[in-house]
């Protein structure tokens, strides 16, 4: 027995293959900055938390940032301490079990796999719409970039995920020159920008429908064994994304309230809030940029959505949870390559919709409807299972406790409401397809996990000290090892 498993250090990762320790710190926050998306989700929520908050929409937008913050919070409990590919599910396992972890790994899965479709849908329509293209034009649009998003993905983690960061980066700083270029031109009215007498429950609508603009932040935490110094870069990145992605958000929503004082919130409720003041004003290529950044953005955020969900199935694969052939890395990138392929189906998706001439607008938001509730599903599992995991190895605070206590409550009344307002608002197909689907993979995995000579459970896949990380690395175990020479 090598000196490297007398003292406690495996000789393999559970989830070698894997790129370990490959990607820095900008990598991560690329990874979690684009599936949170800013910059599209800074143009496209406006406008629905308009229509339920109107002059209270920034309030609303600030009290869902501390809410994400609070879930940030939660994730980074585990996140400074295990260094793991399976995101949420992982960590669910840790502190309730294999059957709540099942439950959130069938959240995450959906919620990532319908995300990505939807992203990928997007991207395409507000391409085409600043190219000036048709449905055919759209239709090649919707191929080609999930012919890219895969060439991307088998690249290599590095490759991505610096990607990731540049397009996002990019987008959000031309998107913050645009709204300025466009508040310069409008008559600003100070008394717009500050909170109006709204009901309470308009404020609740809207800050229920914000909190859909930051699922996806904790995306990071899926490169827990590819980044290096995973317990302090993970749990900066989160904090950082939805600090500066909130600040962007209430920056945009005032702008909003600005332009709905000079234009009227109706108009900037059927349309595009920023399109509306470019037509107002004669500025058309502000449109145009909207559009183009928009659609970068969301390719982004389809991109680090999939990454997410090839490293869930990777994770579950290694657990026994699925087939074992989704636990397979290329020798090479890391790159878990029979994972990456069960991307095919989302990439596919947006075209036969939109090539069946099916109505787009009720699919997609049919499936942004589901894949919201099931993020959302998986932070209440992930809040919840805080205090177990801490009370088990001996760290739990009061502080601690109150903080995932209550944010798993806020989120859990937060799903509620959110499904009985799509109920209510005429897509209640996504509530259909959210309990539908959410049940059929739960099924699944635990029919998976305990099928006739399955082998049992295998243990939670996630990374462990090896003798490359010890200073000196083998020969220095050696030289501590049972009858190593020791100098007087």
């Amino acid at each position: 027995m090598s000196a490297a498993r007398r003292r406690g250090i495996a000789a393999a990762s559970p989830v070698h293959g894997l790129a370990r320790r490959s990607v820095g710190y900008f990598d991560v926050l690329g990874q979690s900055v684009a599936a949170l998306a800013p910059s599209a989700a800074a143009t496209t929520i406006p406008m629905l938390t308009f229509a339920v908050a109107a002059g209270g929409s920034a309030i609303a937008v600030l009290i869902a940032a501390v809410i994400a913050l609070g879930v940030a919070a939660s994730v980074n409990v585990f996140a400074k301490r295990v260094a793991a590919a399976g995101s949420i599910y992982t960590y669910v396992s840790l502190g309730l079990g294999p059957g709540a972890s099942r439950l959130s790994g069938a959240a995450m899965l959906l919620g990532y796999g319908l995300i990505a479709v939807f992203e990928l849908f997007a991207a395409a329509h507000f391409v085409g719409h600043a190219l000036g293209g048709g449905p055919t034009v759209a239709i090649a649009l919707g191929a080609a970039l999930g012919g890219v998003l895969l060439a991307v993905m088998f690249g290599g983690i590095r490759l991505s995920t610096r990607l990731m960061l540049v397009v996002e980066v990019a987008t959000v700083a031309a998107l913050l020159v645009v709204v300025i270029a466009l508040l310069l031109v409008l008559p600003i009215e100070p008394a717009d920008l500050l909170p109006a007498p709204v009901g309470f429950d308009r404020i609740v609508l809207g800050v229920v429908v914000t909190m859909s603009a930051f699922v996806g932040f904790e995306s990071a935490v899926a490169l827990g064994v590819e980044a290096r110094r995973p317990f302090k870069v993970i749990p900066r990145a989160l904090l950082l994304t939805v600090a500066v992605s909130g600040a962007v958000f209430v920056f945009v929503a005032l702008a909003g309230l600005a332009a709905g004082g000079a234009l009227g919130f109706e108009r900037i409720v059927n349309d595009s809030p920023f399109d509306a003041v470019a037509q107002v004003y004669g500025a058309r290529w502000a449109a145009v940029v909207l559009d183009l950044l928009v659609g970068f953005s969301f390719f982004a955020a389809a991109v680090a959505a999939c990454t997410a969900f090839v490293r869930i199935l990777f994770s579950m694969a290694r657990e026994g949870t699925l087939p074992a052939a989704l636990g397979r890395t290329h020798a090479r990138t890391g790159v878990p390559t029979v994972a990456t392929l069960a991307c095919l189906p989302l990439v596919l998706t947006p075209v036969i919709l939109r090539a069946s001439g099916m109505d787009l607008r009720g699919a997609m938001d049919t499936v942004v409807v589901a894949a919201v509730a099931a993020f959302v599903l998986g932070y209440v599992l992930v809040c919840a299972a805080v205090v177990p995991f801490l009370r088990r190895i001996g760290e739990l605070t009061a502080w601690q406790a109150v903080r995932s206590v209550i944010s798993a409550m806020v989120l859990a009344a937060s799903l509620v409401a959110f499904l009985a307002i799509a109920a209510a608002s005429g897509r209640a197909g996504g509530v259909v397809l959210f309990v539908a689907a959410l049940a059929a993979a739960a099924a699944a995995l635990t029919a998976w996990r305990h099928r006739p000579g399955g082998g049992g459970r295998r243990g939670v896949a996630r990374d462990v000290p090896l003798a490359s990380d010890v200073l000196g690395g083998e020969r220095a175990l050696e030289a501590t090892g049972p009858g190593a020479r020791t100098s007087p």
